[in-house]
């Protein structure tokens, strides 16, 4: 039976070793690997680890070195920073030794970004500086420019990680823009010119949106349009478009252009059919309802408004369920950890106990005249190791950092401020389930920023900022709507998105210093006299 395993295993084996390729076959094969779709990086990054082996057996130096570079820019695009630097150690020695100043130029520009990703700046500045000076040796002019407009993007992201000025970010943008301008006609460089051009009128763009200037947003936003509109052959992904035509619905639409927006919004719905990107239409049937409703066209409003609630709920549970799942492997993964803590205590104290037993017989049977407190002994070695038990829980607890003041950079801030400026007007915080954590991931920022965002702007902690608007939109309500003034305050607080009946309440004078049905009975003319909490 064993002797079977063994030579089932080996035959197995030996379909599991990399094929047998010559060079020539290796290098069609990194070919290949280079046009599967750019999207598809786990794809990318399985086949190009096979081929990257093969190279290896062969001691195929250029063969290691390009597949390398497929696999470290793919890494990068997924945010394995880690893997990027590991890479980079065996590929930054071949390209010096075998004078490859594109990828070698490539290496310091991925390792800067791998820095600068983990908080290194110093030293993600360094290699930026080492990228730029290696690409003006490079001969090839595409080669040349494709990846000055790389490094001078990695440049604008260094200035915004480390809080510089918006005109310093700003001028590497533009000069990431100027250097892909530059890349001449040639086939090899079509996908690779209208993707960073596309990136990079967005980035503008959008950063001019952060900044209030918008119609130097509309122009740069409607030049990356126009690039992906002008795509016939699939270079630029679907969801960059619809990407752009959503955020040119919202911008005319914050100007009052309501026509103008309904036609992005139109524009943006059909395009998001091809892509599919559930999110991005929840945002484009909000801004689709909010538009038909200003132009009064309410056959359309109630339409995308019921879309939007539809597909919103949808969403919301999809949500809830992936938090629960994180929960729960979050919670197994603590009660292992907790499990494997006691185990390991209760097998230290028995080691303790039988070192003390071995101790005390050996004691009594070499030296049989010599009285010891087994009870003394005990007694003080439990001491001890309960000090030292002590004083581990003391360090793990000063080892826990403590949150102090976070540095944003201007333009994050910005951008955020933004955001939740939009939030606020989309009335999404009437969910019940919305949390800090998740309104971070849809404004697609951290919690940590979030968090310190909305306490220096709005002056509030996150839960009175979410209470905050939850009672002023249903205080707007009970205004606008008398109908409101008949529901009970139970159906109120579930209006708005509270849980108990209760907390709306008390929230609710704490914001007005009445209680709802003071406020309610105000409007009515019949004032209460006494204002307490119900």
């Amino acid at each position: 039976m064993k002797k079977n395993s063994l030579i089932l295993f080996c035959f197995l084996f030996s379909f599991a070793q990399p094929r047998s390729l010559n060079e020539l076959q290796i290098d069609h094969e990194i070919k290949k690997k280079q046009n599967i779709s750019p999207n598809n990086f786990d794809k990318i990054i399985t086949l190009s680890t096979d081929i990257y082996w093969i190279a290896k057996t062969r001691n195929y130096k250029k063969g290691i070195l390009d597949i390398n570079s497929l696999l470290i820019n793919n890494y990068f695009k997924i945010r394995n920073v880690t893997k990027v630097l590991q890479l980079s150690k065996e590929i930054e020695k071949l390209a010096t030794e075998s004078k490859n100043d594109t990828i070698l130029a490539n290496i310091y520009r991925s390792k800067a970004a791998a820095h600068i990703e983990l908080g290194y700046y110093n030293q993600g500045l360094k290699e930026l500086n080492k990228a730029i000076n290696i690409v003006d040796k490079i001969e090839y002019i595409n080669d040349r420019n494709y990846l000055k407009a790389l490094t001078y993007r990695e440049f604008a992201a260094y200035y915004i990680h480390i809080n510089a000025s918006v005109d310093s970010v700003l001028y590497y943008q533009n000069k990431c823009l100027q250097s892909a301008l530059s890349i001449q006609s040639d086939k090899a460089f079509v996908r690779k010119k209208s993707f960073i051009l596309v990136k990079s009128y967005m980035n503008i763009g959008m950063m001019n949106v952060a900044l209030g200037r918008m119609d130097d947003a509309v122009i740069h936003l409607s030049k990356a349009l126009v690039i992906c509109q002008n795509d016939k052959k699939g270079y630029i992904h679907g969801d960059l478009e619809v990407s752009i035509l959503n955020e040119l619905a919202w911008i005319y639409y914050e100007q009052k252009k309501f026509n103008i927006a309904a036609h992005y919004a139109g524009k943006a719905e059909k395009k998001e059919l091809q892509a599919s990107l559930p999110y991005v239409r929840r945002d484009i049937y909000e801004i689709s309802f909010k538009v038909y409703s200003a132009l009064k066209i309410n056959a359309s409003s109630k339409k995308y408004t019921n879309l939007y609630i539809k597909l919103n709920d949808s969403l919301t549970n999809v949500d809830k369920n992936n938090v629960n799942i994180i929960t729960e492997k979050n919670t197994t993964h603590k009660e292992q950890i907790n499990t494997g803590s006691r185990v390991k205590n209760l097998l230290l104290i028995l080691s303790i106990i039988l070192v003390i037993s071995v101790f005390y017989i050996v004691v009594k049977v070499l030296y049989p005249g010599h009285k010891i407190s087994a009870k003394n002994l005990h007694a003080a070695d439990l001491n001890e190791l309960i000090r030292n038990e002590s004083s581990i829980k003391n360090q793990s607890s000063s080892e826990i950092p403590i949150e102090k003041n976070v540095n944003i950079p201007e333009h994050t801030l910005k951008l955020i401020v933004l955001k939740l400026n939009k939030f606020e007007k989309s009335q999404k915080f009437i969910k019940k389930d919305i949390s800090l954590t998740s309104l971070a991931i849809e404004l697609n920022t951290n919690t940590r920023y979030l968090s310190e965002v909305i306490k220096q702007n709005k002056k509030k902690s996150y839960s009175n900022y979410i209470n905050g608007l939850r009672i002023e939109y249903i205080k707007n309500k009970l205004i606008e709507n008398p109908v409101y003034r008949e529901y009970k305050i139970s159906y109120l607080a579930e209006e708005c998105g509270f849980s108990s009946r209760e907390v709306f309440a008390v929230t609710f004078k704490k914001e007005n210093a009445v209680t709802p049905s003071y406020f309610i009975n105000s409007l009515n003319n019949f004032p209460e006299d006494d204002p307490s909490i119900d």
